[in-house]
């Protein structure tokens, strides 16, 4: 479906409270300046900020979930925008600052859509199925993918979270106004870029069968082929979101985000998953992780600006 076609709504989401590093609050406003002013399809197009908390804040309280409790509810909010959003008829075009967002985003995806089965492709250098039991950072945006998938991984436990922990964690699970946990099922996940993870995730996502491409992969059979494999797997999923984290980009693009790794995508790869805002089952996109603290010049954001130009110029 041609993205002239779709009802978009441009909705920022700013929070950093997941992250390690400080910076990822600014990404979701300087890009969409940026784009606004380059490219003219998505000028005047309608859009919100979620007023979520956005600081960074250091742990004082917990050990093994930073900031969880004051994470949880600015995701509850960021939950019910991409809800209404769903509700009154947009295609949501995301932007968050760090990838914890995402726990907020596809809660409301999956609260909206909960009559449907949905899918996901987390399009990233990294797993994120970190639970508290297991994360070696406590940074919930390690653990975005396990609290939609709602798997503690206690297989591979190596903490031991407080009482407090553990119930803001099963409340951070059950996010959303459909109350639902798992959001997802594993086999409805396609993961691509995969480059970077612990032995604890890797464990679970062998467990869970989930289907991942890594860059290797990409370059065996090339990034077309592994969209197509990807839809194919997911051809029972009535909606997909689209979860792209700008470090699954080489760092030879740009280094700011906040946990880069060498041998990612390039810019011809990310243009085909890009092209999937045109796919009749994608139903929302998010971008994710653009630290502009991290680099000068905004080489993530133009990279992002042009991946996103390329898509509408292919209407």
């Amino acid at each position: 479906m041609p993205l002239n076609q779709k009802k978009l709504e441009i909705i920022k989401a700013a929070s950093e409270l997941g992250a390690g590093k400080s910076g990822a609050r600014k990404g979701p406003e300087e890009l969409l300046h940026f784009i606004q002013n380059d490219i003219p399809e998505l000028s005047n197009t309608k859009s919100f900020e979620i007023q979520n908390f956005n600081t960074l804040k250091p742990a004082a309280k917990f050990t093994f979930a930073n900031n969880i409790d004051i994470l949880t509810k600015a995701l509850s909010k960021v939950s019910d925008g991409v809800e209404h959003s769903l509700k009154h008829g947009y295609f949501p075009l995301i932007f968050t600052g760090d990838h914890s967002n995402a726990i907020g985003t596809i809660s409301g995806f999956a609260s909206h859509f909960k009559q449907e089965k949905i899918g996901v492709l987390w399009v990233d250098a990294h797993l994120d199925l970190h639970s508290p039991f297991t994360t070696p950072s406590g940074n919930i945006h390690g653990m975005a993918l396990n609290a939609l998938v709602g798997n503690d991984n206690l297989d591979q436990k190596k903490n031991e979270p407080n009482e407090d922990e553990i119930a803001w964690w099963q409340n951070l699970k059950h996010l959303g106004s459909a109350n639902l946990s798992p959001k997802i099922l594993p086999q409805h996940i396609v993961y691509i870029g995969i480059r970077s993870f612990e032995k604890e995730e890797k464990a679970l996502a062998d467990q869970l069968n989930i289907k991942v491409y890594t860059p290797e992969d990409i370059r065996k059979i090339g990034m077309p082929k592994v969209l197509e494999n990807s839809l194919q797997h997911l051809q029972n999923c009535d909606k997909i979101y689209v979860s792209f984290d700008v470090d699954s980009l080489d760092t030879t693009i740009s280094k700011g985000t906040g946990t880069p790794v060498d041998g990612g995508l390039t810019l011809d790869e990310a243009r085909d998953v890009f092209q999937l805002l045109h796919h009749p089952k994608i139903a929302a996109f998010e971008i994710t992780e653009i630290n502009p603290d991290l680099e000068e010049n905004n080489a993530m954001i133009k990279a992002v600006d042009l991946l996103l130009r390329s898509a509408f110029q292919s209407d």
